[in-house]
């Protein structure tokens, strides 16, 4: 508060001295084409819209003087330290701005002729408004009474006006041209023998600009409290006046007027205080929508307040620029939660016109909770206050605000709060049918995140209730964690319902995004960890506000490992094995935080960037780990909990910082942090963008437009997500580091063949290949310039699929090139062979062959991230029989295959004269190698994934000779990598099905173990029998490794 006290200090001081622009400056046209918008409001003595400041350049304000027309240039130009200018103001004296005598008057210049019957009438009954319509408005405000009255005078239109007796049946006022240019020079016309217009502007005298009064694109508004011109008044004095300009005026080619407006002034100094507005009695409630104990709210609602004047953007808040608010608003409090520990809700600001800074929208960061279920209502989190603070809020010259004001909302359904589990423990589910969304499939089934809290300790195992009071850590040493564990309470720390189980919201919905945020979700992939952009550690680096841990700090983080096998431990001073070690580096996908996720806390770790949950379990707790490798399910029928987590192996440990001190001696090394998670790119055809998501809190980072998202595939180094557009036939490269200039910004469009789709990343970082459905053809774009390399067509038909394996040097058939599956909408699928091809290469750059099992009715395809020869999972129609090789099924059954070289001769193979030009396996052999239908499934799979509890991704990313670029160090998207040997960088031990035409039910998930003959895994011990995941509609499934 102090920083934000002393910028406003900065910002009364600048404009005491600032000065005032001419009635004729800045005159560039407010709109251009066929719209219908403002040019300039003015009082003859200097503009008072469109608002002046002046031009930034860089973080310097130079001495151009701008006009602000649009909100971006108010993002671009004003600070603190650079506000808006004062308007210029109306003398004491009845003058005009030469200096003779005459009425006070304002005047608006639109970019087209003026519809006059939108803003005058001819009604007689109106002669005592002015003859207003109602569209344009003049008043005066008193902002210490709160009392508006409407100001009198004269208005016109062209020189013209409604005056005169009334005429005809039914009566109306005449239209009488009172004014017109003489010689360039206001004149009063003869009416009716007499020449009421003298006393218009220019008419006493003449000053610059009096030509601009009297055309068809220029209103003008004269003081007129008796009804004749001659005798000259001022506007009152001792109140704020304004000219309200709505859309309702329109040209008079019945445009209407693009934005409202909002011109104020005063007469005589400006020491009116800027108050906010307060409905008039008996209700007397601020100017805020929603308020006033309004009920039933939607929870993704901006909210509105109104000023009794135009105020300085930056005295209510960070401007809306695309970026998280980088302070907390000094000057108005959005807040929910527990009156003791209210959450305050971080807001960016804009007005709702750039001609109108009275009225502003306030956009939270995130959404409200919606109300929560009837047995589990969390009660004051769904209700919403809203505080306007006195001193705070700053008028255009300087004026601070004298009176507070408070207002609320309550909340109705809606999305509610989420804290969901993440990667390794998760698999992400798209959704279909009548309400498009996303799930999320818990495979941890312990932490503390938003959900049913319902727990009986006498009955520790019911179906839908919290199983996090289960986690031995919460259960026998919850209160000497470090952060502190204890059962959740309310739906917003409920705790997950076990393992298999839907993560769901404090609503307990279990489609956790939904309408509006996305219309449809065709493919979902994880990018960069989140901890890298948003963290807690201490300002400005980390929390900007309402927060902050010293012992947070990058420089304290140390991603210290040792390789266990098929996993990654924590290192230790002397360790076995072989170590790995980062300082700094973003959270490991290898390991999961404990628990997974922290709860929900009040007040938040941090207010901006939001974190609302604890820190994961800190390297300073005394305990052990007691959540280990064990029982996931329980028994039921025994009323014996679950005990132990799913994953075969731990990949959940206690690496969180240390709790907040002052002195950094005091703080441990660390090596997972808030925020949990990571960026979560949901492909949204529907919506024609990319929305980009916080996977742990499921809030909205950015939306990405593009003209038809089809499919994606993440950079093998986390650097790209190429997205392919298959109306428009491109494919659009969108830079995801968030450590670039260019962060969440297209930086190339490469067009491809027709009807592109299918798309992946080669895992080694060479080449991307992009299957053109519509053209019989496949791109392979060069990783070193997102540029088409070549296309290719051989034994292609439709292709719509595409798997690819890393370049084999050093393991598998050791050929040194990399593989390629192309699935064809025939069912059959192709083989490509990377280069180098030509003499002395021994790859031919070119599709080699055709397997010989057709995969009829083919749906999706999915590299075997264990067979590290090569090979992949196909899901289709029609199961293969493994010893003729043929479909061996039912017409609609449906089935999981698993292809792959399964011989070959070892080694490089160069071309040599007879092979150079002819294509060819070379002693290569494809085979299916399992093959399962409905036996063991439930329906025709659409999606594969596969769990990824143990995994290498802490370990610096696989490249060779041919790769592009420099490998990223840490959760790289390689399948393989080199520890001690090449590995696979995924072992998982489950394969999970989209299926959403179950032969019994709506949609879920069929699991089967892949340790062995593919049996199904039972993901229900509730259930009699072997059970599915429950999810309707499912579409798409994805893990963190999804090519």
């Amino acid at each position: 508060m102090a920083q934000d006290q002393t910028e406003k200090t900065i910002l009364v001081a600048f404009l005491g001295v600032a000065f005032l622009t001419g009635c004729t400056g800045g005159g560039a046209s407010g709109g251009g084409g066929n719209q219908m918008d403002i040019v300039r409001v003015s009082n003859g003595f200097g503009e008072l819209l469109p608002h002046k400041t002046f031009r930034m350049a860089g973080n310097v304000a130079t001495d151009e003087v701008i006009a602000l027309r649009s909100q971006q240039d108010l993002v671009d130009n004003l600070r603190f330290s650079n506000p808006v200018h004062a308007p210029a103001v109306f003398s004491d004296a009845a003058i005009v701005p030469g200096g003779a005598a005459g009425n006070h008057f304002l005047y608006i210049t639109f970019t087209k002729p003026i519809g006059i019957d939108s803003v005058l009438t001819d009604l007689p009954s109106a002669q005592a408004d002015n003859s207003l319509t109602g569209a344009i408005t003049v008043y005066a405000r008193d902002p210490v009474l709160g009392t508006v009255t409407p100001v009198k005078g004269r208005a016109f239109v062209n020189g013209s006006t409604y005056a005169g007796t009334p005429q005809g049946d039914p009566l109306s006022t005449p239209l009488q041209t009172w004014v017109q240019l003489e010689d360039g020079q206001p004149t009063a016309m003869p009416v009716d023998g007499a020449f009421p217009g003298f006393g218009f502007p220019g008419t006493t005298g003449g000053f610059a600009g009096m030509q601009d009064l009297i055309t068809p694109e220029a209103f003008v508004f004269v003081a007129d409290t008796d009804g004749d011109l001659s005798t000259f008044e001022t506007f009152p004095s001792g109140v704020q006046l304004a000219m309200q300009i709505t859309t309702a005026v329109r040209s008079a080619g019945d445009r209407a007027l693009v934005r409202s407006g909002l011109a104020s002034t005063t007469v005589g100094a400006d020491t009116m205080l800027p108050e906010i507005i307060v409905t008039p009695p008996p209700s007397s409630l601020p100017d805020v929508t929603p308020g006033g104990g309004d009920t039933g709210v939607d929870p993704l609602t901006n909210i509105r307040v109104r000023f009794t004047e135009s105020v300085q953007p930056v005295s209510v808040g960070d401007l809306a620029d695309g970026l998280a608010p980088g302070l907390l608003s000094g000057a108005i409090a959005v807040q929910f939660g527990p009156s003791a520990a209210q959450v305050t809700v971080p807001f960016s600001v804009l007005p709702t016109s750039v001609y109108d800074l009275s009225s502003y929208i306030l956009e939270p960061s995130f959404h409200f909770p919606g109300e929560g279920p009837e047995f589990a209502e969390c009660g004051v989190f769904n209700r919403v206050d809203v505080s306007i603070h006195a001193g705070q809020v700053l008028d255009t010259s300087g004026n601070a605000n004298q009176n507070a004001a408070t207002t609320f909302f309550t909340t109705g359904e809606g999305p509610g709060l989420v804290n969901a589990p993440v990667a390794p423990d998760v698999v992400y589910a798209g959704r279909g049918g009548g309400s498009p969304g996303l799930s999320i499939i818990d495979l941890n089934g312990y932490g503390g995140g938003s959900g049913n809290p319902t727990y009986d300790p006498s009955d520790p195992i019911e179906e839908g209730s919290s199983n996090f009071p289960n986690n031995p850590n919460v259960s026998f040493q919850g209160g000497t964690m470090r952060p502190p564990l204890q059962a959740g309470s309310c739906t917003i720390n409920g705790g997950s319902a076990g393992v298999f189980t839907l993560t769901k919201d404090s609503s307990l919905e279990d489609r956790i995004v939904r309408s509006p945020v996305v219309l449809d979700v065709s493919d979902i992939h994880l990018g960069w960890s989140l901890d890298v952009s948003f963290n807690n550690g201490p300002s400005p680096f980390g929390c900007l506000a309402g927060g902050g841990n010293l012992c947070a700090v990058d420089g304290m983080k140390q991603v210290a490992t040792v390789i266990d096998g098929s996993t990654l431990n924590p290192g230790a001073t002397n360790p076995t094995g072989i170590q790995v070690l980062i300082d700094g580096g973003p959270n490991i996908v290898g390991w999961a935080p404990h628990p997974n996720p922290p709860p929900m806390v009040f007040p938040p770790l941090c207010i901006s960037p939001f974190l609302a949950s604890q820190e994961p379990t800190s390297v300073d707790s005394l305990g052990f780990n007691l959540l280990v490798p064990g029982d996931p399910f329980g028994d039921p029928a025994q009323n014996i909990p679950p005990t132990g987590l799913l994953s075969v192996a731990q990949n959940a440990f206690f690496q969180g910082p240390s709790l907040p001190t002052t002195n950094i001696a005091q703080c441990s090394t660390y090596g997972y942090r808030q925020q949990i998670g990571q960026f979560l790119y949901l492909v949204d055809r529907g919506g024609r963008e990319i929305v980009v998501l916080n996977s742990n809190r499921m809030t909205v980072i950015d939306r990405i437009a593009l003209p038809d998202p089809t499919t994606a595939a993440v950079g093998t180094n986390l650097d790209f997500l190429a997205v392919t557009n298959q109306a428009v036939n491109t494919v659009s490269f969108i830079d995801i580091d968030p450590s670039s200039a260019t962060f969440h910004e297209i930086v190339k469009t490469t067009l491809v063949g027709e009807g592109p789709r299918g798309i992946a990343w080669e895992p080694g970082n060479e080449d991307i290949l992009v299957c053109n459905e519509q053209d019989d053809t496949v791109s392979i774009i060069s990783a070193f310039s997102l540029s088409v390399r070549k296309h290719i067509s051989a034994n292609l038909d439709q292709p719509f699929e595409v798997s690819i394996t890393p370049r084999q040097n050093g393991f598998g058939w050791l050929r040194n090139v990399y593989f390629a599956w192309i699935l064809n909408r025939n069912g059959q699928v192709a083989l490509f062979e990377s280069g180098p091809n030509g003499v002395n290469g021994w790859g031919y750059d070119d599709v080699i062959g055709v397997a010989g099992s057709t995969f009829e009715s083919p749906k999706a395809m999915q590299v075997d991230p264990v067979f590290l020869f090569s090979g992949v999972w196909i899901a289709h129609e029609e199961p293969i029989n493994l010893e003729t090789g043929e479909p061996d099924g039912d017409p609609g059954e449906g089935a999981i295959s698993n292809l792959v070289i399964d011989s070959a001769i070892a080694g490089m193979l160069p071309l040599n004269v007879n092979s150079l030009l002819i294509p060819q396996f070379r002693d290569m052999n494809l085979a299916v190698r399992a093959s399962v239908g409905e036996d063991r499934l439930t329906g025709v799979p659409v999606d594969i994934a596969f769990d990824n509890h143990l995994n290498l991704s802490g370990i610096i990313n696989w490249q060779t000779f041919y790769s592009a670029g420099s490998p990223v160090p840490l959760n790289g998207k390689a399948i393989v990598r080199s520890a001690g040997g090449v590995v696979g960088t995924n072992s998982p031990r489950l394969l999970l099905l989209a299926v959403p035409n179950q032969s019994s039910g709506p949609g879920g998930v069929d699991v089967l173990l892949l340790d062995g003959p593919l049996q199904r895994f039972d993901t229900n011990a509730f259930q009699e029998g072997i059970d599915s995941i429950d999810i309707p509609d499912v579409t798409v499934l994805s893990d963190y490794f999804r090519q």
